[in-house]
């Protein structure tokens, strides 16, 4: 009976013993924070495109026939090889031509034998002088189609029309069977290239002709060090295609570094200048599914604010709504950061730059 009474109190007592402790709360995570000023502010808006020539010949396969190539272009042609005009890029093997030069030869041949033998016999006074020139007129016409079937024959061999870069859409293999109007290359020549780009139909309002604009090969640095030419904007198209975007036409006006024609660069516009920019180093930027955004300082609390972001340049971005000025936003650490952390800003060595924003 006593053991009975004293279970109700020792199961209050287990009960009791198992409450979980209460968490402590979490420690602010110490972060780098600026305060967002306006500031004088040029963006870069960076396009994808592609070099283009000034001008370009095509080299047409003239007959049906077996391709063979010389042996510098023993593997077949390839874009952004340079070539010398009148350099032979391939030769085309047609058995009518070869058999039409053989019978024009042989031909030629024949009459010229005939020819001569006339010319004895008129010597002699056996044969008149309408006879002798019968003869004539028919090894002059040999002649003539001799020289033609050799013409024919020449131009089985392709030559290059100009001194340039081949750009080469379809690599033909050797040994092939080609088919009359085949297009073997183009020839890139003449004058300064250009370089084609796209732009997203938002950004269409922000370019103008004139606008300076630096080239750098696609995947590598944007730095100085980067910079493979030079150029200015000369052509925004007024449609917009079925992508949203634009076409954007450079010329290019120093470019000694540039890839070959055909081949991809990054394109760099340089905007207007913007005076009383709102701008945030690009690691301030946190994106989502649900669109950019940054984190503010908030009495040591960290609030999530949706912005709109525009041009880019030298680390910066600019945002064009979504914070004010004086927005205390967090740079180094907003990765890490969810709506409503904690955080605490990190003293910066005296000189750094944006230490005391």
């Amino acid at each position: 009976m006593r053991s009975i009474r004293f279970l109700p109190l020792l199961l209050l007592l287990g009960a009791c013993a198992q409450t979980p402790p209460v968490p402590e709360e979490a420690a602010p995570l110490p972060v780098k924070i600026e305060k967002a000023a306006r500031v004088s502010f040029q963006p870069t808006l960076t396009l994808l495109g592609v070099v283009r020539p000034s001008g370009e010949a095509q080299v047409v396969i003239p007959v049906a026939g077996r391709l063979r190539y010389p042996d510098r272009f023993r593997a077949g042609l390839s874009s952004g090889v340079q070539v010398r005009s009148g350099e032979v890029l391939a030769r085309i093997e047609n058995q009518d031509a070869e058999q039409t030069l053989a019978e024009d030869r042989l031909r030629l041949e024949t009459a010229s034998k005939e020819l001569a033998r006339y010319q004895r016999a008129f010597d002699s006074g056996v044969v008149a002088a309408a006879v002798l020139a019968q003869y004539k007129a028919e090894a002059d016409l040999a002649a003539q189609r001799l020289t033609a079937a050799r013409e024919k024959r020449s131009s089985l061999e392709l030559r290059s029309p100009v001194a340039g870069w081949l750009l080469v859409e379809k690599r033909l293999p050797a040994e092939g069977e080609v088919q009359a109007g085949t297009v073997l290359a183009r020839v890139a020549a003449g004058g300064r290239p250009k370089v084609e780009a796209r732009a997203a139909a938002g950004d269409r309002g922000r370019l103008r002709e004139g606008l300076a604009v630096s080239f750098a090969v696609s995947g590598g640095s944007a730095g100085i060090a980067g910079i493979a030419g030079r150029g200015v904007v000369r052509e925004i198209s007024p449609l917009i295609d079925a992508g949203g975007t634009v076409a954007v036409v450079a010329e290019v006006t120093e470019g000694a570094a540039l890839p070959a024609p055909g081949e991809g660069v990054e394109v760099m516009v340089e905007l207007d200048r913007r005076e009383q920019t709102l701008t945030v180093p690009e690691e301030a930027l946190v994106l989502s599914e649900a669109g950019a955004a940054v984190y503010v300082d908030q009495g040591g609390i960290a609030r999530r604010r949706p912005v709109t972001t525009g041009g880019r340049a030298a680390g910066r971005i600019e945002v064009l709504n979504g914070l004010a000025p004086g927005d205390k936003v967090v740079v180094n650490g907003a990765s890490l950061l969810s709506e409503g952390a904690r955080v605490t800003q990190v003293a910066e060595p005296a000189g750094t730059p944006g230490a005391g924003r």
